[in-house]
């Protein structure tokens, strides 16, 4: 038996009735009930809004209103304590509608025990409980889900700020980057212009012996300075999504001859040899030739600058499938240098913008950091692939991937 009486609060408006259910409560087994009696519907809404009682047993018949009336007001004013309906007569429709109307169990008088009105009421406190539970954790995971959507709301207005704020960079670095390039194209030529006049040994020339060397830095820095600020604009406009690509039948091997061709006084300072390897049958690739040399330039100059002069570089043409089991025809292309390679963990960083790996250049020549983020994004602009495999002291090597454009495809372009 509990040491703690359980408060009942008993509604019946007849007497016989309550000393008859108060008498089952006083023979129940395991549990001592403290009793209280009440015979109106308005003392009972009282009480019940009032609260202090463990469980409430109501006779369905009251006054002018139902013991389900009750029940619905009692509800209305957020009463949590569980409640019995007593009725003299069993109806299915009254028990039916009591359960609706949310009241705990159904019990008709007469038809009930001690043993049976104990365990009743032991069940509708638990049931209770586990409703109250119920509705706390249904009133947390609303309350979360309020604050997720309101998180979500405003963490979507922050990346709009953040968009709207990253293309007013981009903007801004374009225009001041337009602003530079005119003066520093200047300065350059015209320290092109007396290094020329010094070089021919013209009278008119604007040097002495000891200036010349002055006159070079200042060729040096305008050219890396002209050359990351172009950088920027190319990155500046890719970011704003204005990779304009103009896509032309273009013979891959050519190009790629073409551009070694250019390189080779670049590689002719280390002593070292640009050599072409290409396959026979290469497949024409639908590309933006000088956008697709900007790339080549790029890897082919990064060869020669950190690579060891006297050292050969090999660039290679040849044809491919793609990565996945479907994969299309693939235009593929190499530069492999002899180098010393490049660290493992310093590769996931070549391609972000001003990401450089610890390999230092052979000849002192400057890098901007861009070249290698732009040539990705060139590279994914034609729908291609790019990547690098490279082993420290054995040289590293880039590949391109392009596709080729199938038959059907090149119908509906046309």
């Amino acid at each position: 038996m509990n040491d703690s009486a359980m408060k009942v609060l008993l509604v019946d408006d007849d007497e016989v009735d309550h000393l008859v259910t108060r008498r089952l409560l006083r023979d129940a087994p395991r549990t001592r009930y403290d009793v209280t009696w009440l015979s109106s519907s308005d003392e009972a809404i009282r009480a019940l809004r009032a609260g202090g009682y463990d469980v409430c047993l109501l006779d369905f018949r009251l006054d002018a209103r139902t013991g389900l009336d009750v029940v619905r007001e009692a509800n209305h004013l957020g009463c949590a304590i569980p409640i019995i309906m007593l009725t003299g007569v069993g109806d299915e429709e009254i028990d039916m509608a009591a359960m609706s109307a949310g009241v705990a169990d159904y019990l008709v008088k007469g038809r009930f025990d001690a043993q049976i009105l104990e365990r009743t009421i032991r069940y509708a406190i638990e049931h209770k409980r586990s409703q109250l539970k119920l509705k706390q954790y249904a009133d947390t995971l609303e309350e979360s889900n309020r604050q997720l959507l309101q998180m979500h709301e405003e963490l979507a207005a922050k990346n709009a700020e953040l968009v709207r704020l990253n293309e007013e960079k981009n903007r801004f670095v374009g225009m001041a980057a337009h602003d530079l390039r005119n003066p520093l194209g200047v300065i350059l030529g015209y320290s092109d212009f007396m290094l020329m006049s010094h070089r021919r040994g013209e009278p008119s020339s604007l040097l002495k012996e000891g200036g010349v060397e002055i006159v070079n830095m200042i060729r040096s820095s305008s050219k890396f300075m002209l050359s990351l600020i172009n950088d920027l604009l190319d990155v500046s406009m890719i970011e704003l999504g204005k990779l304009n690509l103009d896509r032309k039948s273009t013979d891959i091997v050519q190009l790629v001859e073409s551009n070694v061709a250019l390189n080779m006084v670049l590689a002719g300072q280390k002593n070292m040899k640009l050599v072409v390897e290409s396959d026979e049958g290469v497949p024409r690739v639908e590309v933006d030739a000088h956008k697709l040399e900007q790339v080549l330039n790029n890897l082919i100059s990064n060869a020669i600058h950190y690579s060891p002069p006297g050292t050969t570089i090999r660039v290679r043409v040849h044809g491919g499938r793609g990565e996945d089991a479907g994969g299309g025809a693939e235009v593929i292309l190499s530069v492999k240098d002899e180098g010393p390679g490049i660290a493992a963990e310093d590769l996931g960083k070549l391609f972000r913008p001003f990401g450089r790996a610890r390999t230092v250049s052979t000849g002192g020549e400057r890098s901007t950091g861009l070249g290698l983020a732009i040539a990705q994004r060139v590279v994914e602009g034609h729908g291609g692939r790019i990547w690098v495999e490279s082993v420290v002291s054995k040289g590293s090597t880039f590949f391109v991937a392009l596709p080729v454009a199938r038959a059907e495809e090149k119908e509906e372009a046309a």
